[in-house]
């Protein structure tokens, strides 16, 4: 059954995302400098274990807003958390590794920074759903940061992310 969930709601995300890409396509064409890349550092909990790790992001950012300020992105990255520590053990764990796929709104609350939440489904050791909410401030209209939290299946991250518009 928990397969199934995951797969339907994987199924969910790609038809979302390839509607609002068709839609997006057809009205105002895909805009190169809709597109950015990034990466940055992950804490990472797992069970009494911790890690730090990096993630490197590729987005789009559609032009379309909901209610004329919500911005709306599709993201792929890939997530490695380093070699967890045990708390009271100086023994490390296998590290987690894996891609995943989100979608990403943002309010904004003032002209340079932003309120985020993430939805999307991971693919790697960790495979399941994902969930996260975090602030972003950009610096210039070309070059942003963000600090989230995200939770996985079994990984917590504390995430701090620069990203790099074209």
């Amino acid at each position: 059954m928990k397969k199934v969930t995951r797969l339907f709601v994987f199924m969910v995300l790609a038809m979302a995302a390839q509607a609002e890409a068709q839609a997006e396509t057809q009205s105002q064409g895909v805009d190169a400098e809709q597109f950015y890349v990034g990466g940055g550092l992950g804490f990472n909990s797992l069970s009494g274990a911790s890690a730090t790790g990096f993630q490197i992001i590729g987005g789009y950012e559609f032009k379309t807003k909901f209610n004329d300020d919500i911005t709306n992105a599709l993201e792929i990255g890939y997530m490695d958390t380093g070699n967890f520590e045990r708390i009271n053990s100086s023994t490390s764990s296998d590290d987690v590794n894996g891609a995943w796929f989100s979608y990403l709104g943002s309010v904004p609350l003032t002209r340079k920074a932003g309120m985020l939440a993430r939805l999307g489904y991971d693919f790697g050791d960790d495979d399941g759903l994902l969930l996260g909410t975090g602030l972003q401030y950009k610096f210039t209209t070309k070059i942003a940061m963000r600090m989230e939290y995200v939770a996985r299946q079994h990984v917590n991250s504390l995430q701090a992310n620069v990203l790099f518009k074209f």
